[in-house]
């Protein structure tokens, strides 16, 4: 059996009205290139319609899996309806909380906050992949404060390196902000070690020409801008966000961001799709024992 897997994604709430076409998006993005056996790579199958959840049996092996197994869907209890509604609430321009998911969607608090949190570890983990490459700039900046030049010191601000592409009319366009190990909530910024660190981690230095801004009189002010943005748009939506999953909710506003770039809805809503795809789900155990102070590089 061929996995079709030409199926052209469209806005969730218009394309996945059901769950066979939830499902049917999710096959086709798991095997865009056709069936592959996880166990031996053979490229023939069976399809097994007699589960809810449909099977995929190889043809030559006999192994049997589904389009859910090493997603962010995989053992969901839940319709898949769901999740592609918190996919699209997600994109929202400020985000979605959890209390309000919850309504919206009809879950339990404590589900709706699972489901946000594997779908930003899905962004997360994919976004590390991605690096930053042509003419980049770097910021050692903080998280949490009304930036001004004449304030140097930021009680509770959290230090963040900030990096970014940057388009020919001087515009940010891919970010990534990535906050700094043992400098959080005290006001301290970011040294030189750890803005080249962050280049190291997330630049491909080999093709960009990248310019870097350690001193708070004198950062790239575009890319300040967004910083501060982010801090905006995140406490207008969570009223209580704590220092342990902050680089998880700052990733999930530099993809937002990404989306609402002119002429970027439509592929960024393919991409995080296939992120949630490519991605395994956060065990609960490990999500709620992240541990904040890991180093920069692995913060990514």
């Amino acid at each position: 059996m061929e996995v079709n897997a030409g199926t052209e994604l469209q806005p969730f709430s218009s394309r996945y009205n059901s769950e066979q076409a939830c499902m049917e998006a999710l096959i086709a993005m798991k095997w865009r290139s056709g069936f592959v056996c996880p166990r031996c790579a053979h490229t023939r199958c069976s399809r097994l319609t007699s589960r809810h959840i449909p099977l995929f049996e190889c043809g030559k092996c006999k192994y049997q899996t589904s389009a859910l197994v090493g997603t962010i869907f995989e053992r969901t209890h839940l319709p898949l309806l769901k999740w592609f509604k918190a996919l699209e609430l997600f994109l929202l321009p400020d985000g979605i909380s959890a209390i309000r998911l919850s309504k919206v969607i009809g879950v339990t608090y404590k589900t709706a906050w699972l489901m946000l949190h594997k779908i930003r570890h899905a962004a997360l983990e994919f976004d590390a992949r991605e690096l930053l490459c042509g003419d980049v700039k770097v910021n050692s900046d903080l998280y949490g404060c009304n930036p001004s030049r004449f304030q140097f010191s930021q009680p509770y601000a959290s230090a963040v390196v900030a990096g970014c592409t940057v388009t020919e009319s001087g515009e940010p366009e891919q970010v990534k902000i990535r906050m700094v190990p043992h400098k959080r909530g005290d006001g301290k910024r970011a040294n030189r070690l750890e803005l080249a660190a962050f280049i190291n981690g997330h630049v491909d230095v080999r093709t960009s020409a990248v310019e870097s801004f350690p001193l708070a009189y004198r950062l790239y002010a575009p890319l300040r801008k967004v910083v501060r943005e982010a801090w905006e748009s995140l406490k207008s939506t969570y009223i209580a966000l704590g220092l342990k999953h902050l680089q998880a909710y700052l990733n999930e506003y530099t993809v937002r961001r990404r989306l609402h770039l002119p002429g970027a809805e439509d592929t960024m809503r393919q991409k995080l799709l296939h992120m949630c795809v490519a991605i395994p789900a956060i065990p609960y155990r490990r999500l709620i024992a992240r541990q904040p102070n890991q180093p920069l590089a692995a913060a990514a």
